[in-house]
Protein backbone atom coordinates (compact mmCIF):
# COMPACT_ATOMS: atom_id res chain seq x y z
CA UNK A 1 0.00 0.00 0.00
CA UNK A 2 1.13 3.55 -0.67
CA UNK A 3 -0.30 7.02 -0.11
CA UNK A 4 0.58 10.42 -1.50
CA UNK A 5 -0.77 13.87 -0.67
CA UNK A 6 -1.30 16.56 -3.29
CA UNK A 7 -2.44 20.16 -2.90
CA UNK A 8 -5.09 20.56 -5.58
CA UNK A 9 -5.74 24.21 -4.72
CA UNK A 10 -5.32 26.62 -1.82
CA UNK A 11 -8.39 25.09 -0.20
CA UNK A 12 -8.33 21.47 -1.34
CA UNK A 13 -5.96 18.76 -0.19
CA UNK A 14 -6.19 15.38 -1.91
CA UNK A 15 -4.69 12.10 -0.76
CA UNK A 16 -4.15 9.24 -3.20
CA UNK A 17 -4.08 5.80 -1.62
CA UNK A 18 -3.04 2.63 -3.43
CA UNK A 19 -4.39 -0.54 -1.85
CA UNK A 20 -3.38 -4.04 -2.86
CA UNK A 21 -6.57 -5.71 -3.99
CA UNK A 22 -7.28 -9.33 -4.76
CA UNK A 23 -5.80 -9.26 -8.26
CA UNK A 24 -5.40 -5.53 -8.92
CA UNK A 25 -4.49 -2.24 -7.31
CA UNK A 26 -7.31 -0.23 -5.78
CA UNK A 27 -6.95 3.52 -6.22
CA UNK A 28 -8.77 5.49 -3.53
CA UNK A 29 -8.87 9.29 -3.54
CA UNK A 30 -9.49 10.96 -0.18
CA UNK A 31 -10.75 14.49 0.48
CA UNK A 32 -12.17 16.10 3.60
CA UNK A 33 -15.68 15.96 2.16
CA UNK A 34 -15.54 12.32 1.08
CA UNK A 35 -13.77 9.63 -0.89
CA UNK A 36 -13.72 8.59 -4.54
CA UNK A 37 -12.90 5.08 -5.74
CA UNK A 38 -11.43 5.16 -9.25
CA UNK A 39 -12.72 1.66 -10.07
CA UNK A 40 -15.14 -0.94 -8.71
CA UNK A 41 -12.60 -3.59 -7.58
CA UNK A 42 -13.28 -7.32 -7.06
CA UNK A 43 -16.05 -8.73 -4.94
CA UNK A 44 -13.29 -10.30 -2.84
CA UNK A 45 -11.97 -6.79 -2.02
CA UNK A 46 -14.92 -5.69 0.11
CA UNK A 47 -13.32 -6.54 3.47
CA UNK A 48 -10.02 -5.01 2.36
CA UNK A 49 -11.73 -1.72 1.51
CA UNK A 50 -13.75 -1.71 4.74
CA UNK A 51 -10.66 -2.34 6.85
CA UNK A 52 -8.73 0.39 5.06
CA UNK A 53 -11.39 2.95 5.91
CA UNK A 54 -11.64 1.88 9.53
CA UNK A 55 -7.99 1.24 10.43
CA UNK A 56 -5.97 3.46 8.06
CA UNK A 57 -8.24 6.37 7.21
CA UNK A 58 -10.13 6.15 10.51
CA UNK A 59 -13.26 7.19 8.68
CA UNK A 60 -16.62 5.45 8.31
CA UNK A 61 -17.07 3.47 5.10
CA UNK A 62 -20.07 5.71 4.38
CA UNK A 63 -17.56 8.46 3.55
CA UNK A 64 -17.17 6.66 0.22
CA UNK A 65 -19.28 8.95 -1.96
CA UNK A 66 -18.58 7.86 -5.56
CA UNK A 67 -17.42 4.62 -7.17
CA UNK A 68 -16.30 4.85 -10.78
CA UNK A 69 -16.51 1.83 -13.07
CA UNK A 70 -14.08 2.03 -15.99
CA UNK A 71 -15.38 -1.19 -17.55
CA UNK A 72 -17.26 -4.32 -16.55
CA UNK A 73 -14.55 -6.91 -15.87
CA UNK A 74 -14.51 -8.74 -12.50
CA UNK A 75 -11.67 -6.69 -10.99
CA UNK A 76 -13.26 -3.37 -11.98
CA UNK A 77 -16.97 -3.88 -11.31
CA UNK A 78 -17.14 -6.89 -9.00
CA UNK A 79 -17.44 -5.00 -5.71
CA UNK A 80 -19.83 -2.30 -6.87
CA UNK A 81 -23.11 -3.87 -5.73
CA UNK A 82 -21.72 -4.63 -2.26
CA UNK A 83 -20.29 -1.13 -1.86
CA UNK A 84 -23.55 0.43 -3.03
CA UNK A 85 -25.53 -1.58 -0.51
CA UNK A 86 -23.11 -0.74 2.29
CA UNK A 87 -22.56 2.97 1.66
CA UNK A 88 -25.28 4.21 -0.73
CA UNK A 89 -22.44 5.62 -2.85
CA UNK A 90 -23.04 6.94 -6.33
CA UNK A 91 -22.03 4.52 -9.11
CA UNK A 92 -20.71 6.27 -12.21
CA UNK A 93 -19.78 4.93 -15.67
CA UNK A 94 -19.16 6.22 -19.14
CA UNK A 95 -21.97 6.16 -21.69
CA UNK A 96 -23.21 2.99 -23.35
CA UNK A 97 -26.43 1.67 -24.85
CA UNK A 98 -26.25 -2.12 -24.50
CA UNK A 99 -25.01 -4.00 -21.41
CA UNK A 100 -21.55 -5.49 -22.00
CA UNK A 101 -22.73 -8.93 -20.92
CA UNK A 102 -26.11 -8.93 -22.64
CA UNK A 103 -27.70 -12.04 -24.14
CA UNK A 104 -26.46 -15.61 -23.94
CA UNK A 105 -23.14 -14.68 -25.53
CA UNK A 106 -22.69 -12.02 -22.90
CA UNK A 107 -23.44 -14.45 -20.09
CA UNK A 108 -20.87 -16.85 -21.53
CA UNK A 109 -18.32 -14.01 -21.75
CA UNK A 110 -19.08 -13.15 -18.12
CA UNK A 111 -18.27 -16.70 -17.04
CA UNK A 112 -15.08 -16.72 -19.12
CA UNK A 113 -13.95 -13.40 -17.63
CA UNK A 114 -14.45 -14.70 -14.10
CA UNK A 115 -12.51 -17.84 -15.07
CA UNK A 116 -9.66 -15.64 -16.32
CA UNK A 117 -9.75 -13.64 -13.08
CA UNK A 118 -9.47 -16.85 -11.05
CA UNK A 119 -6.54 -17.90 -13.25
CA UNK A 120 -4.81 -14.60 -12.52
CA UNK A 121 -5.37 -15.11 -8.79
CA UNK A 122 -3.89 -18.60 -9.02
CA UNK A 123 -0.84 -17.25 -10.85
CA UNK A 124 -0.39 -14.65 -8.10
CA UNK A 125 -0.58 -17.32 -5.42
CA UNK A 126 -3.85 -16.01 -4.03
CA UNK A 127 -6.33 -18.20 -2.21
CA UNK A 128 -9.47 -18.71 -4.24
CA UNK A 129 -12.36 -16.53 -3.16
CA UNK A 130 -15.88 -15.88 -4.34
CA UNK A 131 -15.69 -13.29 -7.12
CA UNK A 132 -19.19 -13.77 -8.54
CA UNK A 133 -20.98 -10.53 -9.41
CA UNK A 134 -24.00 -9.62 -11.48
CA UNK A 135 -23.32 -9.28 -15.22
CA UNK A 136 -25.72 -6.33 -15.31
CA UNK A 137 -24.44 -3.15 -13.70
CA UNK A 138 -26.91 -0.72 -12.17
CA UNK A 139 -25.18 2.63 -12.33
CA UNK A 140 -26.61 5.93 -11.11
CA UNK A 141 -25.03 8.21 -13.71
CA UNK A 142 -23.45 7.85 -17.13
CA UNK A 143 -20.90 10.54 -17.98
CA UNK A 144 -20.12 11.74 -21.48
CA UNK A 145 -16.59 12.30 -22.70
CA UNK A 146 -15.05 15.27 -20.91
CA UNK A 147 -17.66 15.53 -18.16
CA UNK A 148 -16.60 15.94 -14.54
CA UNK A 149 -17.21 13.44 -11.75
CA UNK A 150 -20.10 14.48 -9.47
CA UNK A 151 -18.89 15.78 -6.08
CA UNK A 152 -15.29 15.55 -7.29
CA UNK A 153 -15.15 18.20 -10.00
CA UNK A 154 -11.34 18.20 -10.21
CA UNK A 155 -11.69 14.81 -11.95
CA UNK A 156 -13.09 14.30 -15.44
CA UNK A 157 -13.37 11.33 -17.77
CA UNK A 158 -12.23 10.68 -21.31
CA UNK A 159 -13.42 7.77 -23.41
CA UNK A 160 -10.61 5.28 -24.07
CA UNK A 161 -12.15 2.15 -25.64
CA UNK A 162 -10.17 -0.74 -27.04
CA UNK A 163 -9.82 -3.15 -24.14
CA UNK A 164 -13.64 -3.21 -24.26
CA UNK A 165 -16.05 -0.92 -26.07
CA UNK A 166 -16.74 1.37 -23.10
CA UNK A 167 -13.52 1.90 -21.17
CA UNK A 168 -13.00 5.28 -19.59
CA UNK A 169 -9.93 7.02 -18.19
CA UNK A 170 -10.03 9.42 -15.24
CA UNK A 171 -7.95 12.60 -15.28
CA UNK A 172 -7.11 15.15 -12.61
CA UNK A 173 -5.34 18.01 -14.34
CA UNK A 174 -4.65 19.94 -11.13
CA UNK A 175 -2.83 17.01 -9.54
CA UNK A 176 -1.50 15.73 -12.91
CA UNK A 177 -2.89 12.23 -12.39
CA UNK A 178 -4.32 9.95 -15.08
CA UNK A 179 -5.89 6.57 -14.30
CA UNK A 180 -6.09 4.35 -17.39
CA UNK A 181 -7.28 1.13 -15.69
CA UNK A 182 -6.46 -1.76 -18.09
CA UNK A 183 -5.54 0.30 -21.14
CA UNK A 184 -1.91 -0.40 -20.28
CA UNK A 185 -0.36 -3.31 -18.36
CA UNK A 186 3.19 -4.58 -17.89
CA UNK A 187 5.16 -7.71 -18.72
CA UNK A 188 8.74 -8.12 -17.50
CA UNK A 189 8.86 -4.45 -16.48
CA UNK A 190 7.80 -3.31 -19.96
CA UNK A 191 4.52 -1.50 -20.55
CA UNK A 192 2.36 -3.27 -23.11
CA UNK A 193 -1.17 -3.81 -24.33
CA UNK A 194 -3.51 -5.80 -22.11
CA UNK A 195 -4.11 -9.46 -22.80
CA UNK A 196 -7.62 -8.55 -24.00
CA UNK A 197 -7.91 -6.00 -26.80
CA UNK A 198 -11.35 -6.46 -28.26
CA UNK A 199 -11.20 -3.43 -30.55
CA UNK A 200 -7.64 -2.85 -31.88
CA UNK A 201 -8.35 0.31 -33.89
CA UNK A 202 -10.07 1.96 -30.94
CA UNK A 203 -7.21 0.86 -28.71
CA UNK A 204 -4.68 2.79 -30.84
CA UNK A 205 -7.02 5.80 -30.90
CA UNK A 206 -7.16 5.72 -27.09
CA UNK A 207 -3.38 5.55 -26.76
CA UNK A 208 -3.09 8.62 -28.98
CA UNK A 209 -5.62 10.42 -26.79
CA UNK A 210 -3.59 10.02 -23.62
CA UNK A 211 -0.49 11.49 -25.30
CA UNK A 212 -1.84 14.91 -24.36
CA UNK A 213 -1.11 14.01 -20.73
CA UNK A 214 2.62 13.41 -21.09
CA UNK A 215 4.34 14.14 -17.77
CA UNK A 216 1.34 13.16 -15.68
CA UNK A 217 1.60 10.35 -13.13
CA UNK A 218 0.24 7.27 -14.88
CA UNK A 219 -2.01 5.15 -12.65
CA UNK A 220 -2.88 1.62 -13.75
CA UNK A 221 -4.83 -1.29 -12.33
CA UNK A 222 -1.99 -3.82 -12.57
CA UNK A 223 1.18 -1.73 -12.58
CA UNK A 224 2.78 0.61 -10.05
CA UNK A 225 2.53 4.35 -10.86
CA UNK A 226 5.08 5.92 -13.17
CA UNK A 227 5.49 9.08 -15.21
CA UNK A 228 3.72 9.02 -18.57
CA UNK A 229 6.34 9.46 -21.29
CA UNK A 230 5.91 10.13 -24.99
CA UNK A 231 8.30 7.36 -26.05
CA UNK A 232 6.36 4.78 -24.05
CA UNK A 233 3.12 5.62 -25.80
CA UNK A 234 4.75 5.63 -29.23
CA UNK A 235 6.12 2.14 -28.56
CA UNK A 236 2.72 0.94 -27.38
CA UNK A 237 1.11 2.29 -30.55
CA UNK A 238 3.74 0.64 -32.77
CA UNK A 239 3.36 -2.70 -30.97
CA UNK A 240 -0.43 -2.61 -30.67
CA UNK A 241 -2.30 -5.72 -31.83
CA UNK A 242 -3.97 -5.49 -35.23
CA UNK A 243 -6.50 -8.29 -34.70
CA UNK A 244 -8.92 -8.68 -31.79
CA UNK A 245 -7.79 -10.48 -28.65
CA UNK A 246 -11.05 -11.77 -27.22
CA UNK A 247 -11.61 -13.55 -23.93
CA UNK A 248 -12.39 -16.83 -25.70
CA UNK A 249 -9.15 -16.66 -27.67
CA UNK A 250 -7.24 -15.81 -24.50
CA UNK A 251 -8.75 -18.70 -22.55
CA UNK A 252 -7.90 -21.08 -25.40
CA UNK A 253 -4.28 -19.94 -25.44
CA UNK A 254 -4.00 -20.27 -21.67
CA UNK A 255 -5.32 -23.82 -21.85
CA UNK A 256 -2.69 -24.54 -24.48
CA UNK A 257 -0.02 -23.27 -22.10
CA UNK A 258 0.71 -19.95 -23.75
CA UNK A 259 0.84 -16.54 -22.01
CA UNK A 260 1.39 -18.25 -18.64
CA UNK A 261 3.62 -15.44 -17.46
CA UNK A 262 1.57 -12.62 -18.91
CA UNK A 263 0.08 -11.21 -15.74
CA UNK A 264 2.59 -9.79 -13.31
CA UNK A 265 2.50 -6.85 -10.91
CA UNK A 266 5.53 -4.73 -11.65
Amino acid sequence: MASTTKKVSELIIMKHHIIQGYIQYIHLIEYDHGCLLLDGACRADLTTIQNFFLTTLKRPITDLKVVMVTHLHPDHAGCVASLKQLTQCMVVTGTYTTPWYSGWRGRLAHLIDMTLAIWVADRMGKKRQNIWYSPILKEDIQLRDGEVVPEFEDWHIINTPGHTDRDITLVNSSAKLIYVADLIVSVKNQLCAPILVCFPEQFVYSLKRIKQYIGYTLLMAHVSPQTLENQQIDELINQAPTTPRTNMRTLTRIIKGKWLNYFAFK
